[in-house]
Protein backbone atom coordinates (compact mmCIF):
# COMPACT_ATOMS: atom_id res chain seq x y z
CA UNK A 1 0.00 0.00 0.00
CA UNK A 2 2.69 2.38 1.03
CA UNK A 3 4.75 1.34 -1.95
CA UNK A 4 1.82 2.04 -4.29
CA UNK A 5 1.32 5.49 -2.82
CA UNK A 6 4.96 6.32 -3.32
CA UNK A 7 4.64 5.45 -6.98
CA UNK A 8 1.45 7.43 -7.50
CA UNK A 9 2.25 10.56 -9.59
CA UNK A 10 -1.20 12.13 -9.58
CA UNK A 11 -1.02 15.89 -8.75
CA UNK A 12 2.58 16.35 -9.95
CA UNK A 13 1.48 18.43 -12.96
CA UNK A 14 -0.47 20.73 -10.65
CA UNK A 15 2.67 21.54 -8.71
CA UNK A 16 4.47 22.38 -11.97
CA UNK A 17 1.63 24.62 -13.19
CA UNK A 18 1.42 26.45 -9.87
CA UNK A 19 5.19 27.05 -9.98
CA UNK A 20 5.00 28.38 -13.52
CA UNK A 21 2.10 30.66 -12.66
CA UNK A 22 4.05 31.99 -9.71
CA UNK A 23 7.03 32.76 -11.94
CA UNK A 24 4.86 34.49 -14.56
CA UNK A 25 3.11 36.49 -11.84
CA UNK A 26 6.42 37.65 -10.42
CA UNK A 27 7.67 38.67 -13.88
CA UNK A 28 4.42 40.54 -14.56
CA UNK A 29 4.69 42.40 -11.27
CA UNK A 30 8.31 43.33 -12.08
CA UNK A 31 7.42 44.49 -15.60
CA UNK A 32 4.49 46.56 -14.30
CA UNK A 33 6.67 48.08 -11.63
CA UNK A 34 9.34 48.97 -14.20
CA UNK A 35 6.79 50.44 -16.60
CA UNK A 36 5.24 52.57 -13.90
CA UNK A 37 8.69 53.81 -12.91
CA UNK A 38 9.45 54.76 -16.55
CA UNK A 39 6.33 56.87 -17.05
CA UNK A 40 7.93 60.05 -15.76
CA UNK A 41 11.21 59.73 -17.77
CA UNK A 42 9.21 58.84 -20.88
CA UNK A 43 7.02 61.89 -20.53
CA UNK A 44 10.08 64.08 -19.98
CA UNK A 45 11.70 62.74 -23.15
CA UNK A 46 8.51 63.50 -25.08
CA UNK A 47 8.43 67.05 -23.69
CA UNK A 48 12.09 67.60 -24.64
CA UNK A 49 11.31 66.64 -28.23
CA UNK A 50 8.29 68.95 -28.27
CA UNK A 51 10.35 71.85 -26.87
CA UNK A 52 13.15 71.32 -29.42
CA UNK A 53 10.67 71.21 -32.30
CA UNK A 54 9.16 74.48 -31.02
CA UNK A 55 12.62 76.11 -30.89
CA UNK A 56 13.25 74.99 -34.48
CA UNK A 57 9.90 76.52 -35.47
CA UNK A 58 11.09 79.80 -33.95
CA UNK A 59 14.29 79.82 -36.02
CA UNK A 60 12.38 79.01 -39.21
CA UNK A 61 9.85 81.73 -38.39
CA UNK A 62 12.65 84.30 -38.14
CA UNK A 63 14.27 83.01 -41.34
CA UNK A 64 10.92 83.42 -43.13
CA UNK A 65 10.69 87.09 -42.17
CA UNK A 66 14.28 87.61 -43.35
CA UNK A 67 13.45 86.03 -46.71
CA UNK A 68 10.59 88.50 -47.14
CA UNK A 69 12.66 91.50 -46.04
CA UNK A 70 16.50 91.23 -46.05
CA UNK A 71 16.68 94.27 -43.72
CA UNK A 72 14.31 92.70 -41.19
CA UNK A 73 17.15 92.11 -38.71
CA UNK A 74 17.71 95.89 -38.47
CA UNK A 75 14.22 96.46 -37.02
CA UNK A 76 15.26 94.81 -33.75
CA UNK A 77 12.18 94.28 -31.54
CA UNK A 78 10.36 97.43 -32.65
CA UNK A 79 6.65 96.58 -32.72
CA UNK A 80 5.15 99.73 -34.22
CA UNK A 81 2.93 99.81 -37.29
CA UNK A 82 5.76 100.86 -39.59
CA UNK A 83 7.73 97.71 -38.85
CA UNK A 84 5.02 95.22 -37.84
CA UNK A 85 7.63 93.13 -36.03
CA UNK A 86 5.92 90.25 -34.17
CA UNK A 87 5.71 90.69 -30.40
CA UNK A 88 7.59 87.43 -29.76
CA UNK A 89 10.83 89.08 -31.01
CA UNK A 90 12.61 90.07 -27.80
CA UNK A 91 15.82 91.67 -26.66
CA UNK A 92 18.29 89.31 -25.00
CA UNK A 93 17.34 88.12 -21.51
CA UNK A 94 20.20 87.25 -19.16
CA UNK A 95 18.10 84.77 -17.16
CA UNK A 96 17.84 86.90 -14.01
CA UNK A 97 14.56 87.95 -12.46
CA UNK A 98 11.11 87.49 -13.94
CA UNK A 99 11.08 86.28 -17.54
CA UNK A 100 10.11 89.37 -19.62
CA UNK A 101 9.86 87.55 -22.95
CA UNK A 102 6.69 87.16 -24.98
CA UNK A 103 5.90 83.79 -26.56
CA UNK A 104 4.17 82.64 -29.73
CA UNK A 105 2.10 79.42 -29.78
CA UNK A 106 2.88 76.56 -32.16
CA UNK A 107 -0.14 75.55 -34.24
CA UNK A 108 -0.93 72.33 -32.32
CA UNK A 109 -1.06 74.28 -29.01
CA UNK A 110 1.27 71.77 -27.33
CA UNK A 111 4.17 74.24 -27.21
CA UNK A 112 5.30 77.81 -27.78
CA UNK A 113 8.51 79.64 -28.68
CA UNK A 114 10.20 82.95 -28.15
CA UNK A 115 13.04 84.64 -30.06
CA UNK A 116 15.83 86.77 -28.60
CA UNK A 117 18.20 89.04 -30.52
CA UNK A 118 21.81 88.50 -29.42
CA UNK A 119 23.73 91.78 -29.85
CA UNK A 120 27.34 91.92 -31.09
CA UNK A 121 30.48 94.00 -30.57
CA UNK A 122 29.89 94.38 -26.82
CA UNK A 123 26.46 96.01 -27.22
CA UNK A 124 23.88 95.28 -24.52
CA UNK A 125 20.87 95.26 -26.87
CA UNK A 126 19.86 95.60 -30.51
CA UNK A 127 19.30 99.28 -31.30
CA UNK A 128 17.11 99.96 -34.36
CA UNK A 129 18.74 103.38 -34.68
CA UNK A 130 22.20 101.82 -34.77
CA UNK A 131 21.41 98.30 -35.89
CA UNK A 132 24.55 97.49 -37.87
CA UNK A 133 26.92 98.38 -35.03
CA UNK A 134 24.86 96.59 -32.38
CA UNK A 135 23.87 93.41 -34.27
CA UNK A 136 26.36 92.65 -37.07
CA UNK A 137 29.64 91.16 -35.86
CA UNK A 138 32.31 93.37 -37.41
CA UNK A 139 34.73 90.43 -37.76
CA UNK A 140 32.48 87.86 -39.43
CA UNK A 141 29.60 89.91 -40.91
CA UNK A 142 27.09 87.68 -39.12
CA UNK A 143 24.34 88.15 -36.56
CA UNK A 144 22.76 85.74 -34.05
CA UNK A 145 19.32 85.01 -32.66
CA UNK A 146 18.25 82.56 -29.97
CA UNK A 147 14.96 80.67 -30.13
CA UNK A 148 13.65 78.91 -27.03
CA UNK A 149 10.90 76.30 -27.29
CA UNK A 150 8.66 75.36 -24.37
CA UNK A 151 6.41 72.32 -23.89
CA UNK A 152 3.22 73.72 -22.40
CA UNK A 153 2.30 70.63 -20.31
CA UNK A 154 5.66 69.70 -18.80
CA UNK A 155 7.26 73.13 -18.97
CA UNK A 156 10.49 71.74 -20.47
CA UNK A 157 12.56 74.32 -22.39
CA UNK A 158 15.27 73.96 -25.05
CA UNK A 159 17.19 76.75 -26.79
CA UNK A 160 18.80 76.95 -30.24
CA UNK A 161 21.24 79.69 -31.32
CA UNK A 162 21.36 80.37 -35.07
CA UNK A 163 24.07 82.33 -36.85
CA UNK A 164 22.84 84.20 -39.97
CA UNK A 165 25.19 85.26 -42.76
CA UNK A 166 24.27 87.21 -45.88
CA UNK A 167 24.55 85.21 -49.09
CA UNK A 168 27.98 86.07 -50.38
CA UNK A 169 29.80 86.25 -53.68
CA UNK A 170 32.61 84.54 -51.79
CA UNK A 171 30.58 81.39 -51.27
CA UNK A 172 32.14 80.29 -54.56
CA UNK A 173 35.65 79.64 -55.81
CA UNK A 174 34.61 80.89 -59.25
CA UNK A 175 31.75 83.31 -59.92
CA UNK A 176 30.90 85.04 -63.20
CA UNK A 177 27.97 87.13 -64.27
CA UNK A 178 28.44 86.63 -68.04
CA UNK A 179 30.50 83.98 -69.78
CA UNK A 180 31.60 86.15 -72.71
CA UNK A 181 34.79 88.19 -72.79
CA UNK A 182 34.62 91.77 -71.51
CA UNK A 183 33.62 94.15 -74.36
CA UNK A 184 36.61 96.34 -73.46
CA UNK A 185 38.95 93.60 -74.73
CA UNK A 186 37.55 93.12 -78.23
CA UNK A 187 40.07 95.47 -79.82
CA UNK A 188 42.62 92.69 -79.36
CA UNK A 189 40.91 90.83 -82.20
CA UNK A 190 42.47 93.29 -84.64
CA UNK A 191 45.16 95.15 -82.75
CA UNK A 192 44.40 98.16 -84.94
CA UNK A 193 41.72 100.74 -85.59
CA UNK A 194 38.40 99.35 -86.75
CA UNK A 195 35.17 100.79 -88.10
CA UNK A 196 31.83 99.55 -89.33
CA UNK A 197 32.17 101.50 -92.57
CA UNK A 198 33.26 104.89 -93.83
CA UNK A 199 29.89 106.29 -92.80
CA UNK A 200 29.78 104.41 -89.49
CA UNK A 201 32.96 104.84 -87.43
CA UNK A 202 31.76 102.47 -84.68
CA UNK A 203 34.74 100.42 -83.47
CA UNK A 204 34.66 96.73 -82.61
CA UNK A 205 34.88 97.64 -78.91
CA UNK A 206 31.90 99.97 -79.17
CA UNK A 207 29.98 97.26 -81.01
CA UNK A 208 30.82 94.64 -78.35
CA UNK A 209 29.49 96.85 -75.57
CA UNK A 210 26.01 96.53 -77.02
CA UNK A 211 26.14 93.17 -78.75
CA UNK A 212 28.10 91.01 -76.31
CA UNK A 213 27.20 92.46 -72.90
CA UNK A 214 24.30 90.05 -72.57
CA UNK A 215 23.47 86.54 -71.44
CA UNK A 216 23.36 83.57 -73.75
CA UNK A 217 19.87 83.35 -75.21
CA UNK A 218 19.01 87.03 -74.76
CA UNK A 219 17.19 88.67 -77.64
CA UNK A 220 14.94 87.50 -80.44
CA UNK A 221 17.87 86.63 -82.69
CA UNK A 222 19.02 83.90 -80.33
CA UNK A 223 21.26 85.93 -78.07
CA UNK A 224 24.81 87.12 -78.13
CA UNK A 225 26.04 84.00 -79.95
CA UNK A 226 24.23 85.24 -83.07
CA UNK A 227 25.83 88.70 -82.96
CA UNK A 228 28.62 89.48 -85.44
CA UNK A 229 30.73 92.48 -86.38
CA UNK A 230 31.16 93.06 -90.12
CA UNK A 231 33.45 95.99 -90.63
CA UNK A 232 36.91 97.09 -91.65
CA UNK A 233 40.39 97.16 -90.15
CA UNK A 234 43.09 99.73 -90.82
CA UNK A 235 46.05 98.24 -92.70
CA UNK A 236 47.96 101.40 -93.52
CA UNK A 237 47.75 105.16 -93.29
CA UNK A 238 44.68 105.30 -95.51
CA UNK A 239 44.11 101.64 -96.38
CA UNK A 240 41.37 99.46 -94.87
CA UNK A 241 40.59 95.76 -95.29
CA UNK A 242 37.48 93.69 -94.45
CA UNK A 243 37.32 92.56 -90.82
CA UNK A 244 34.71 90.55 -88.93
CA UNK A 245 34.36 88.80 -85.59
CA UNK A 246 31.66 87.44 -83.28
CA UNK A 247 30.98 87.60 -79.56
CA UNK A 248 33.65 85.50 -77.94
CA UNK A 249 32.65 82.50 -75.86
CA UNK A 250 35.41 81.37 -73.49
CA UNK A 251 35.38 77.60 -73.04
CA UNK A 252 36.27 75.46 -70.09
CA UNK A 253 38.80 73.14 -71.68
CA UNK A 254 39.44 69.43 -71.34
CA UNK A 255 41.45 68.95 -68.15
CA UNK A 256 40.34 72.20 -66.47
CA UNK A 257 39.42 71.69 -62.81
CA UNK A 258 37.46 74.24 -60.80
CA UNK A 259 38.05 72.69 -57.37
CA UNK A 260 35.36 74.43 -55.38
CA UNK A 261 31.86 75.83 -55.54
CA UNK A 262 30.95 77.41 -58.87
CA UNK A 263 28.28 79.88 -59.96
CA UNK A 264 27.47 81.63 -63.21
CA UNK A 265 24.44 83.81 -63.90
CA UNK A 266 24.83 82.62 -67.49
CA UNK A 267 25.42 79.29 -69.23
CA UNK A 268 28.95 78.02 -69.69
CA UNK A 269 30.53 76.37 -72.69
CA UNK A 270 33.24 73.77 -72.69
CA UNK A 271 35.35 71.47 -74.79
CA UNK A 272 35.79 67.85 -73.76
CA UNK A 273 35.45 66.88 -70.09
CA UNK A 274 36.31 69.70 -67.67
CA UNK A 275 35.60 69.06 -63.98
CA UNK A 276 33.62 71.16 -61.52
CA UNK A 277 33.62 70.92 -57.74
CA UNK A 278 36.04 69.21 -55.38
CA UNK A 279 35.75 65.49 -54.81
CA UNK A 280 34.86 64.21 -51.34
CA UNK A 281 33.23 67.33 -49.94
CA UNK A 282 30.37 66.92 -47.46
CA UNK A 283 28.02 68.49 -48.33
CA UNK A 284 29.01 68.32 -52.01
CA UNK A 285 30.14 71.52 -53.70
CA UNK A 286 27.38 73.39 -55.53
CA UNK A 287 27.86 73.94 -59.27
CA UNK A 288 25.21 76.54 -60.15
CA UNK A 289 24.05 77.88 -63.51
CA UNK A 290 21.35 80.56 -63.58
CA UNK A 291 20.89 80.72 -67.38
CA UNK A 292 19.53 84.24 -66.99
CA UNK A 293 19.14 84.83 -70.72
CA UNK A 294 17.38 81.60 -71.57
CA UNK A 295 13.70 82.44 -71.99
CA UNK A 296 12.12 80.02 -74.44
CA UNK A 297 13.14 76.62 -73.11
CA UNK A 298 14.47 75.23 -69.83
CA UNK A 299 18.23 75.62 -69.92
CA UNK A 300 20.71 72.79 -69.63
CA UNK A 301 23.18 75.09 -67.90
CA UNK A 302 26.03 74.15 -70.21
CA UNK A 303 26.52 73.81 -73.95
CA UNK A 304 28.93 71.98 -76.18
CA UNK A 305 30.37 69.72 -73.49
CA UNK A 306 30.72 66.09 -74.39
CA UNK A 307 30.66 65.02 -70.76
CA UNK A 308 31.34 67.58 -68.01
CA UNK A 309 32.36 65.97 -64.72
CA UNK A 310 30.52 67.24 -61.66
CA UNK A 311 32.24 66.25 -58.43
CA UNK A 312 29.75 68.59 -56.83
CA UNK A 313 26.00 68.78 -57.43
CA UNK A 314 24.84 70.67 -60.53
CA UNK A 315 21.94 73.04 -59.86
CA UNK A 316 20.25 74.38 -62.99
CA UNK A 317 18.25 77.62 -62.97
CA UNK A 318 19.80 78.68 -59.68
CA UNK A 319 18.89 82.09 -58.27
CA UNK A 320 20.82 84.93 -59.89
CA UNK A 321 23.22 86.92 -57.71
CA UNK A 322 23.84 90.50 -58.82
CA UNK A 323 27.31 92.03 -58.53
CA UNK A 324 27.37 95.62 -57.16
CA UNK A 325 28.13 98.15 -59.94
CA UNK A 326 30.67 100.22 -57.98
CA UNK A 327 32.93 100.16 -54.93
CA UNK A 328 32.55 103.88 -54.18
CA UNK A 329 30.65 103.07 -50.96
CA UNK A 330 33.94 101.74 -49.57
CA UNK A 331 35.51 105.18 -49.91
CA UNK A 332 33.61 106.48 -46.89
CA UNK A 333 34.71 103.45 -44.86
CA UNK A 334 38.37 104.28 -45.50
CA UNK A 335 40.33 106.43 -43.05
CA UNK A 336 41.80 109.64 -44.52
CA UNK A 337 45.44 108.49 -44.36
CA UNK A 338 44.55 105.45 -46.47
CA UNK A 339 42.76 107.29 -49.27
CA UNK A 340 45.02 107.69 -52.30
CA UNK A 341 44.54 109.20 -55.76
CA UNK A 342 46.02 108.28 -59.12
CA UNK A 343 48.69 105.66 -59.67
CA UNK A 344 49.62 104.08 -56.32
CA UNK A 345 52.27 101.44 -55.64
CA UNK A 346 52.04 99.27 -52.52
CA UNK A 347 54.41 96.58 -51.34
CA UNK A 348 52.83 94.67 -48.47
CA UNK A 349 55.23 93.82 -45.66
CA UNK A 350 53.57 91.91 -42.83
CA UNK A 351 51.59 94.44 -40.77
CA UNK A 352 52.98 97.36 -42.81
CA UNK A 353 52.98 98.57 -46.40
CA UNK A 354 55.60 100.49 -48.36
CA UNK A 355 53.78 103.16 -50.39
CA UNK A 356 54.64 105.34 -53.35
CA UNK A 357 51.75 107.60 -54.27
CA UNK A 358 49.66 110.60 -53.31
CA UNK A 359 47.14 110.81 -50.51
CA UNK A 360 43.78 112.41 -51.16
CA UNK A 361 44.88 115.43 -49.09
CA UNK A 362 47.86 115.97 -51.44
CA UNK A 363 50.55 114.39 -49.24
CA UNK A 364 53.09 112.62 -51.43
CA UNK A 365 54.75 109.39 -50.28
CA UNK A 366 57.87 107.95 -51.90
CA UNK A 367 58.65 104.49 -50.57
CA UNK A 368 57.32 105.36 -47.12
CA UNK A 369 56.51 102.58 -44.61
CA UNK A 370 52.97 102.90 -43.25
CA UNK A 371 51.17 100.60 -40.82
CA UNK A 372 48.25 98.76 -42.40
CA UNK A 373 44.92 100.38 -41.42
CA UNK A 374 43.05 99.35 -38.28
CA UNK A 375 39.78 99.19 -40.23
CA UNK A 376 41.49 97.12 -42.92
CA UNK A 377 40.61 99.21 -46.02
CA UNK A 378 42.82 101.10 -48.51
CA UNK A 379 41.10 103.02 -51.34
CA UNK A 380 42.68 104.40 -54.54
CA UNK A 381 40.55 106.93 -56.45
CA UNK A 382 40.87 108.51 -59.85
CA UNK A 383 42.63 111.84 -59.52
CA UNK A 384 40.58 115.00 -59.00
CA UNK A 385 43.54 117.29 -59.70
CA UNK A 386 42.55 120.37 -61.70
CA UNK A 387 38.84 119.60 -61.42
CA UNK A 388 36.29 121.92 -59.78
CA UNK A 389 35.64 121.26 -56.08
CA UNK A 390 32.93 118.67 -55.55
CA UNK A 391 33.18 117.29 -59.09
CA UNK A 392 33.55 113.55 -59.71
CA UNK A 393 37.01 112.10 -60.26
CA UNK A 394 38.94 111.95 -63.48
CA UNK A 395 37.32 109.75 -66.14
CA UNK A 396 40.03 107.27 -67.09
CA UNK A 397 40.28 106.40 -70.78
CA UNK A 398 40.18 102.75 -69.84
CA UNK A 399 42.43 99.77 -70.38
CA UNK A 400 43.46 99.22 -74.02
CA UNK A 401 44.68 95.65 -74.34
CA UNK A 402 45.61 96.11 -78.01
CA UNK A 403 48.30 98.72 -77.32
CA UNK A 404 51.86 97.89 -76.35
CA UNK A 405 52.07 97.33 -72.60
CA UNK A 406 55.16 99.48 -72.38
CA UNK A 407 53.04 102.58 -72.99
CA UNK A 408 53.36 105.10 -70.16
CA UNK A 409 50.41 104.57 -67.77
CA UNK A 410 48.03 107.41 -67.12
CA UNK A 411 48.98 108.48 -63.61
CA UNK A 412 45.61 110.17 -63.08
CA UNK A 413 43.79 106.82 -63.20
CA UNK A 414 43.04 105.19 -59.86
CA UNK A 415 45.32 102.21 -60.47
CA UNK A 416 46.81 100.23 -57.60
CA UNK A 417 49.96 98.17 -58.17
CA UNK A 418 50.45 95.59 -55.40
CA UNK A 419 52.87 92.86 -54.32
CA UNK A 420 54.23 91.41 -51.07
CA UNK A 421 52.97 89.51 -48.03
CA UNK A 422 50.45 90.45 -45.36
CA UNK A 423 49.81 89.44 -41.75
CA UNK A 424 46.63 91.40 -40.93
CA UNK A 425 43.13 91.42 -42.44
CA UNK A 426 43.02 93.84 -45.34
CA UNK A 427 40.95 94.93 -48.36
CA UNK A 428 42.60 96.88 -51.18
CA UNK A 429 40.23 98.74 -53.49
CA UNK A 430 40.72 100.77 -56.67
CA UNK A 431 38.33 102.98 -58.62
CA UNK A 432 40.03 101.81 -61.82
CA UNK A 433 42.34 98.75 -62.03
CA UNK A 434 44.41 96.64 -59.64
CA UNK A 435 47.64 95.28 -61.14
CA UNK A 436 49.25 92.36 -59.30
CA UNK A 437 52.97 92.92 -59.91
CA UNK A 438 54.29 89.78 -58.17
CA UNK A 439 53.32 87.29 -55.45
CA UNK A 440 50.71 88.47 -52.95
CA UNK A 441 50.86 85.93 -50.15
CA UNK A 442 49.34 85.26 -46.76
CA UNK A 443 51.35 83.69 -43.92
CA UNK A 444 52.29 80.04 -44.43
CA UNK A 445 50.65 77.13 -42.65
CA UNK A 446 47.27 75.44 -42.74
CA UNK A 447 45.40 77.20 -41.30
CA UNK A 448 47.66 80.22 -41.83
CA UNK A 449 49.18 81.83 -38.76
CA UNK A 450 48.00 84.46 -38.15
CA UNK A 451 44.57 83.64 -39.56
CA UNK A 452 44.08 86.58 -41.94
CA UNK A 453 42.26 87.34 -45.21
CA UNK A 454 42.91 89.73 -48.10
CA UNK A 455 40.39 91.24 -50.50
CA UNK A 456 41.14 92.85 -53.87
CA UNK A 457 38.23 94.89 -55.30
CA UNK A 458 38.40 96.99 -58.48
CA UNK A 459 35.70 98.82 -60.38
CA UNK A 460 37.33 97.67 -63.62
CA UNK A 461 40.05 95.05 -64.20
CA UNK A 462 42.22 93.06 -61.84
CA UNK A 463 45.30 92.27 -63.92
CA UNK A 464 48.40 90.12 -63.55
CA UNK A 465 51.47 92.08 -64.63
CA UNK A 466 52.87 90.69 -67.89
CA UNK A 467 55.06 93.12 -69.86
CA UNK A 468 56.04 92.22 -73.42
CA UNK A 469 58.38 93.53 -76.06
CA UNK A 470 58.54 93.44 -79.84
CA UNK A 471 55.03 94.69 -80.57
CA UNK A 472 54.48 96.71 -83.73
CA UNK A 473 54.07 100.43 -83.12
CA UNK A 474 51.33 100.70 -85.73
CA UNK A 475 49.54 97.44 -84.98
CA UNK A 476 50.10 96.87 -81.28
CA UNK A 477 49.82 93.34 -79.86
CA UNK A 478 46.91 91.26 -81.03
CA UNK A 479 45.54 87.78 -81.56
CA UNK A 480 46.48 88.04 -85.22
CA UNK A 481 50.12 87.06 -84.82
CA UNK A 482 52.06 86.11 -81.72
CA UNK A 483 54.95 88.40 -82.55
CA UNK A 484 55.93 89.56 -79.06
CA UNK A 485 58.30 88.32 -76.35
CA UNK A 486 57.86 88.24 -72.59
CA UNK A 487 59.34 91.24 -70.81
CA UNK A 488 62.43 90.79 -68.65
CA UNK A 489 60.83 91.97 -65.38
CA UNK A 490 57.64 89.85 -65.45
CA UNK A 491 56.91 87.73 -62.37
CA UNK A 492 56.92 84.28 -64.00
CA UNK A 493 55.16 81.81 -61.68
CA UNK A 494 52.90 83.84 -59.42
CA UNK A 495 50.72 83.18 -56.38
CA UNK A 496 47.79 85.32 -55.22
CA UNK A 497 46.19 84.57 -51.85
CA UNK A 498 43.09 86.74 -51.96
CA UNK A 499 39.39 87.12 -52.59
CA UNK A 500 39.33 88.79 -56.03
CA UNK A 501 36.37 90.92 -57.19
CA UNK A 502 36.25 92.72 -60.55
CA UNK A 503 32.96 94.63 -60.53
CA UNK A 504 32.60 95.63 -64.18
CA UNK A 505 35.21 93.65 -66.10
CA UNK A 506 37.47 90.65 -65.43
CA UNK A 507 40.43 89.06 -63.72
CA UNK A 508 42.97 88.70 -66.56
CA UNK A 509 46.60 88.20 -67.43
CA UNK A 510 47.94 91.20 -69.36
CA UNK A 511 48.87 90.17 -72.92
CA UNK A 512 47.54 86.66 -72.22
CA UNK A 513 47.68 85.85 -75.94
CA UNK A 514 51.32 86.71 -76.46
CA UNK A 515 54.80 85.41 -75.62
CA UNK A 516 56.24 82.13 -74.34
CA UNK A 517 54.56 80.11 -71.53
CA UNK A 518 54.72 81.90 -68.19
CA UNK A 519 54.30 78.98 -65.77
CA UNK A 520 51.61 78.61 -63.10
CA UNK A 521 49.13 81.18 -61.84
CA UNK A 522 48.09 80.01 -58.38
CA UNK A 523 45.08 81.59 -56.72
CA UNK A 524 44.14 80.53 -53.19
CA UNK A 525 40.90 82.28 -52.38
CA UNK A 526 38.01 83.15 -54.72
CA UNK A 527 37.51 84.84 -58.09
CA UNK A 528 34.43 86.98 -58.79
CA UNK A 529 34.08 88.84 -62.09
CA UNK A 530 31.42 90.29 -64.35
CA UNK A 531 32.90 88.73 -67.52
CA UNK A 532 35.07 85.66 -68.03
CA UNK A 533 38.71 86.68 -67.99
CA UNK A 534 41.50 85.20 -70.09
CA UNK A 535 44.72 83.90 -68.56
CA UNK A 536 46.32 82.27 -71.59
CA UNK A 537 45.87 81.35 -75.24
CA UNK A 538 47.47 78.32 -76.82
CA UNK A 539 50.99 78.05 -75.45
CA UNK A 540 51.02 81.67 -74.25
CA UNK A 541 50.09 82.82 -70.77
CA UNK A 542 49.60 80.84 -67.57
CA UNK A 543 48.40 77.44 -66.48
CA UNK A 544 45.56 77.90 -63.97
CA UNK A 545 45.88 76.49 -60.46
CA UNK A 546 42.87 77.73 -58.49
CA UNK A 547 41.82 76.47 -55.05
CA UNK A 548 39.08 77.75 -52.76
CA UNK A 549 39.89 79.20 -49.35
CA UNK A 550 37.08 77.59 -47.37
CA UNK A 551 37.38 80.17 -44.60
CA UNK A 552 35.47 82.45 -46.98
CA UNK A 553 32.31 80.42 -46.35
CA UNK A 554 32.31 81.78 -42.80
CA UNK A 555 34.28 85.01 -43.00
CA UNK A 556 35.21 87.72 -45.48
CA UNK A 557 37.92 90.40 -45.77
CA UNK A 558 37.10 93.78 -44.17
CA UNK A 559 34.13 95.64 -45.68
CA UNK A 560 33.95 93.19 -48.59
CA UNK A 561 30.97 93.90 -50.86
CA UNK A 562 27.88 91.69 -50.85
CA UNK A 563 25.57 90.94 -53.78
CA UNK A 564 22.82 93.46 -54.48
CA UNK A 565 19.71 92.52 -52.46
CA UNK A 566 21.46 89.47 -51.06
CA UNK A 567 19.39 87.19 -48.84
CA UNK A 568 20.43 85.85 -45.44
CA UNK A 569 21.02 82.18 -44.77
CA UNK A 570 21.53 80.13 -41.62
CA UNK A 571 25.26 79.55 -41.30
CA UNK A 572 25.42 77.59 -38.03
CA UNK A 573 22.74 76.06 -35.85
CA UNK A 574 23.53 74.83 -32.33
CA UNK A 575 21.63 73.94 -29.17
CA UNK A 576 22.43 76.00 -26.07
CA UNK A 577 22.70 73.99 -22.86
CA UNK A 578 21.22 74.77 -20.44
CA UNK A 579 18.23 76.34 -22.14
CA UNK A 580 17.46 79.98 -21.42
Amino acid sequence: MLLRLRRDERGFTMVTVIGALLAVTMLSIAALSYAQGDLEPGAHDRDRKIAYAAAEAGIQNYAYYLSQDPSYWAKCDDDNEAYTTPSHINQRWDGNGTDPRTWAPVLDDSSSYTIELLPANGASACDAGNAEETMIDTTTGTFRVRATGRALVGGVKRSIVANFKRQSLLDYLYFTDKETRSPALYSVESGRNTRKSIDNPQTVTQWAMGACDRYYGDGTAGGREAQSYDGEVETGTTDWAPFNTTCNEIDFADGDLTAGQFHTNDEFTCIGTPSFGMSGQNPPDRVETSSSGQTALPATGYRGCSSPVFFGTHFRNAAKLEIPPTNLSMHRDTAGDYRFVGRTQIKLDGANMIVTGTREDGTQLAGETVALPADGVVYVSNSKAGLPAGSPGYACPGYDVAKAYEAVPNDACGNLEVRGNYSVNLTLTAENDIIVMDDVERPSGSPPDPDVLLGLISSNFIRVYHPVSGCSVTRGCSFETNFCDNGADGPGDIQIDAAILSLNHSFINDNWFCGAPLGDLTVRGAIVQKFRGAIGKGTSGYNKNYSYDRRLRYRSPPMFLDPVQASWRIQTYNEQVPAR
